[in-house]
């Protein structure tokens, strides 16, 4: 990911430049820690004679912690206490009480995650003023800005590039052209998304597997009824990887709805 500065945006909107940086700005960015991959938790049972049995992982959560420079004009009558009045917007940024911390590739903010000041601490007596921010974030991953709409090229064998490098879940709507007693989404691996529901011709099947709005709708006649009952207790709800991610249609008599995800990243 290739960018010029990054962006803190609260009550106060504070840039830091990174690429271009002169010795005349404002702030420095000196050093940023938590801007990589968050520590992920791998959890691995013992056995008696078999070794370790794989169980899962879970990234942790992400953690920005800020060391800037305070540059003031003093020319102009600037002083450190006037730039550190800026920053502790950060600590009251309004209505929302949280900070977004966004990546900015000269204007155009590639992508963010939404974060609370939990410490500022400041050196008010040194010939080098600077502050330390840390900012415990909600989410893992940084988040694109834009949401991408794909269609699949293939009924068959349709294809998903997913352009971020962290999973992300998506929303896919098949609009079905054929009487039909279930329909399945699966992959190579043997993963699958079954859906064991009597369709008809002209049904809307939508799911979607981000999680925190994970779900399974029917639209008949312009009704729209919740099967979540429909998905077979063996299915998976998928999250992409990045890159191209395959997958197997057990019947290609539909038409493709929407189809899209918000890319996601593990770092910079």
């Amino acid at each position: 990911m290739r960018f010029t500065k990054l962006r803190f945006n609260g009550l106060t909107v504070v840039d830091f430049p990174i690429i271009g940086a002169k010795p005349t700005d404002t702030y420095i960015c000196k050093s940023v820690d938590g801007l990589g991959p968050p520590e992920v938790d791998v959890s691995i049972a013992d056995t008696l004679n078999a070794g370790g049995v794989y169980q899962g992982r879970r990234p942790q959560s992400r953690e920005i912690v800020a060391l800037i420079g305070l540059n003031p004009d003093y020319t102009a009558g600037e002083v450190p206490s006037d730039l550190r009045s800026s920053l502790y917007g950060l600590l009251t940024p309004g209505y929302a009480d949280n900070v977004v911390v966004q990546i900015v590739n000269v204007e155009e903010v590639l992508a963010s995650t939404t974060g609370y000041v939990s410490k500022m601490e400041i050196n008010p007596f040194s010939k080098d003023p600077e502050v330390q921010i840390t900012i415990p974030c909600l989410q893992q991953y940084f988040q694109a800005v834009d949401t991408l709409f794909v269609e699949p090229s293939d009924k068959d064998n349709p294809e998903i590039e997913n352009v971020g490098t962290a999973p992300a879940g998506f929303h896919m709507e098949v609009n079905f052209t054929a009487d039909l007693s279930s329909w399945t989404l699966s992959d190579i691996s043997g993963k699958k998304m079954k859906f064991d529901y009597a369709f008809l011709d002209g049904d809307l099947l939508a799911f979607d597997t981000r999680p925190g709005v994970r779900g399974v709708w029917l639209t008949r006649d312009s009704v729209t009824t919740n099967i979540i009952y429909a998905l077979s207790s063996d299915s998976t709800w998928y999250m992409l990887h990045g890159g191209v991610n395959a997958f197997i249609t057990s019947s290609n008599s539909f038409d493709w709805g929407d189809v899209f995800y918000l890319p996601q990243y593990w770092g910079i």
